[in-house]
């Protein structure tokens, strides 16, 4: 979870802003949430293309505007050919807690943009493109959860667009899932997606999760935004919560915190 500042930071912005009025297309249809829920937590020569992580030969997928549900199809290894982390345990959906490690997140699979560039049309995107056991594309995993009714959720996402360059230099990678459209409880769309996309100029990688089909277990639907900061190594859950901190920094630091040191379990290959 998230530390006690950051945590009260986002629960004291989603009473203020709230999922309600400001978001920007006329049709839709805003929200008000007052509730914040958690889910069930230092490299070198890292190579270009940190922005997205993704593997060039990412496979396209069809998909109707109705929205994507479960069973997108994905690799289970990375681009180096890792194979993804099979934890004897299972995976889970917790962050760590202290000196207990967080749960391994399944490599959950979906349909979006690399890099927010629909040129290609919906790509599948894995969280393995992303597992980086000796780091050397990544540092940190910052995966979001947003919905276009959201207005804190449109607030956040403008805020990273904003401050890319800046954790591109840090190593830190960005993806956003959109989970509904402008109505709650209204799975996002294709469509839903490139408005999302054309109106917060997003420029990190974008994918649809309607009505939460992969990412639905970790938090309540109605808290979004929902953040997961995960550590590449391992693919350990290191801090997530619902809410929007206000800044980057407050979203991202205990994040960053996190993945300074050792990893909480241990890597699966040998490193350089």
């Amino acid at each position: 979870m998230r530390s006690p500042a950051g945590l009260a930071a986002a629960v004291f912005a989603t009473w203020v802003a709230g999922c309600s009025s400001g978001s920007p297309s006329p049709n839709v249809t805003t929200q008000t949430n007052f509730t914040s829920s958690s889910g069930a937590g230092a490299s070198s020569g890292v190579s270009s293309g940190v922005s997205s992580g993704v593997s060039s030969g990412a496979s396209s997928g069809a998909v109707a505007d109705s929205g994507v549900g479960a069973g997108v199809k994905g690799p289970n290894t990375n681009p180096d050919g890792v194979a993804y982390p099979s934890p004897a345990g299972g995976y889970g959906h917790s962050a760590r807690r202290g000196k207990t490690p967080g749960s391994v997140i399944e490599n959950f699979k979906f349909l979006g943009y690399p890099n927010a560039n629909p040129a290609g049309g919906l790509q599948t995107i894995a969280l393995g493109d992303y597992y980086d056991p000796c780091n050397k594309r990544l540092k940190l995993l910052h995966l979001s959860v947003a919905a276009v009714w959201c207005t804190p959720c449109n607030q956040e996402t403008q805020a990273l667009v904003a401050a890319k360059t800046t954790l591109d230099s840090e190593y830190v990678v960005l993806i956003q899932a959109l989970s509904d459209g402008p109505t709650m409880n209204v799975g996002a769309t294709q469509s839903d997606l490139n408005y999302w996309v054309q109106e917060n100029r997003s420029n990190f990688t974008e994918m649809l999760d309607p009505n939460l089909v992969n990412l639905g277990t970790f938090f309540d639907a109605a808290a979004v935004p929902w953040n997961a900061d995960i550590d590449p190594r391992t693919m350990e859950i290191v801090v997530d919560g619902t809410g929007w901190a206000g800044t980057v920094d407050a979203e991202l630091a205990p994040g960053l915190s996190a993945v300074g040191g050792a990893p909480a379990y241990p890597v699966a290959v040998t490193c350089p």
